[in-house]
């Protein structure tokens, strides 16, 4: 396996603060302390030209937590920055540690050097996929490339472009892949039964007429924080005509005490015209979904709001006891606010291991060559925890996030 080593952080000792442009602080508003009670990642868009100088390395940034009256640090806490191509400009990336609900305040600073991240990621010799660990632990595996068949199973069911396996926090295998019941279900995926093109349907999502394949790796990223898998896919009609752009960008972000976080981005932008993409007729399913491993005391919670209520809130949880773990854990589908269709309904198969929230339905929704359709939604990974509080909490730290803010004190 080669290995790819991006962004990393020293969790060592601080040095000298001549290197910022003063003495940048960070307000979180951790409203009732949601994001630390669950791992959640914050988040916040940041320019480093103004805050750094000479030849600082953002691979060092740290951030110290300023308690108490008197503002004495607290111990270093690891912080990632993204780049998006554009000098010194990109995105901050941590997870605030247990402590007070409401506002917090960190110092931004430099470590002395940089250190190995605990965020990797791994593809194998052909490049089809690609593999996340957190250390020596499984965290999930991105199929770019077509997945062999098992044996029993007819090669028409080939395919690629889904996450599977997905690991438990204790390293037990969430997903199911090839199932004989229904081979067509891979893991955590994204594909519709309605894949039309003009006057004709095809079948993506039961690998019938119409494939997803891989275009190339555009970028993977290790760090202390989150790894990053990017791909560009196409979807070909009759395996040769390109119909759809899909670009797909994971985040995996670390485990803390409450679980893990991992947020899938699919954008769909038609490259043909009369594009299409619909639920199965009469029944609705299609779009994002968990294909789950077998699990004893197996468990499905789903919650929507009624419609008239201030904020409608949404989350779809699968638990029970899976082959490998240490007792309860499991995922809840997060589909954010902001996705077309909020809140999709909320299928469930118990029979077979199967929940999603269904986009779009019965109904169709044509693709644009302008404007992708974006969906995004959060996994998150947790053990025993997952009661009706805890779930409204993963809720809220996805949906309304803390706000960050820059206190510049020159």
């Amino acid at each position: 396996m080669r290995l790819f080593v991006g962004l990393s952080i020293a969790l060592t000792a601080i040095c000298c603060q001549t290197v910022f442009g003063g003495d940048v602080i960070l307000r979180v508003d951790d409203t009732d302390g949601i994001s630390a009670r669950t791992a959640a990642p914050v988040s916040m868009r940041i320019d480093l030209t103004k805050h750094l100088t000479g030849d600082a390395d953002p691979a060092r940034l740290q951030l110290v937590e300023l308690t108490g009256a008197d503002a004495t640090p607290g111990d270093p806490i690891p912080v990632q920055f993204e780049a998006d191509g554009r000098a010194g400009q990109g995105t901050l990336w941590f997870q605030i540690p247990p402590g007070p609900k409401g506002e917090r305040r960190f110092r931004l600073t430099l470590a002395e050097k940089a250190a190995p991240s605990a965020m990797t990621v791994a593809m194998d010799n052909s490049g089809s996929f690609y593999d996340v660990r957190q250390g020596d632990r499984p965290v999930l595996r991105y199929n770019h490339g077509n997945v062999p068949v098992p044996e029993g199973v007819p090669a028409q069911y080939q395919r690629g472009d889904y996450i599977s396996p997905l690991y438990g926090l204790s390293g037990e295998v969430l997903t199911d892949d090839y199932p004989r019941d229904h081979p067509h279900h891979r893991g955590i995926g994204w594909s519709w039964p309605v894949t039309r093109w003009g006057d004709e349907v095809r079948d993506i999502w039961a690998v019938r007429g119409v494939w997803s394949r891989p275009v190339k790796m555009r970028r993977t990223i290790a760090g202390p924080v989150v790894a990053v898998v990017e791909a560009e896919n196409v979807w070909k009609w009759g395996d040769s005509d390109k119909i759809v752009r899909e670009e797909v960008l994971i985040r995996a972000f670390r485990s803390g005490q409450g679980g893990r976080c991992v947020d899938v981005e699919v954008r769909l932008t038609a490259l043909a015209d009369n594009v299409a993409i619909g639920g199965r007729p009469h029944a609705g399913y299609g779009g994002f979904g968990l294909r789950a491993a077998a699990a004893e005391q197996q468990k499905i919670t789903a919650h929507t709001d009624p419609q008239d209520a201030p904020v409608r809130r949404s989350w779809l949880d699968y638990s029970g006891v899976f082959a490998g773990g240490g007792g309860i854990s499991g995922v809840t589908i997060l589909e954010h606010p902001s996705g077309p269709g909020y809140p999709s309904e909320l299928l469930q198969y118990p029979q077979i291991n199967y929940v999603m929230p269904g986009f779009p339905g019965q109904r169709e929704v044509a693709l644009s060559k302008e404007k992708p359709l974006v969906l995004n939604h959060r996994l998150w990974i947790h053990g025993a925890n997952a009661d009706e509080d805890t779930l409204a909490d993963v809720w809220r730290a996805y949906a309304q996030g803390p706000t960050v803010t820059i206190e510049n004190r020159n």
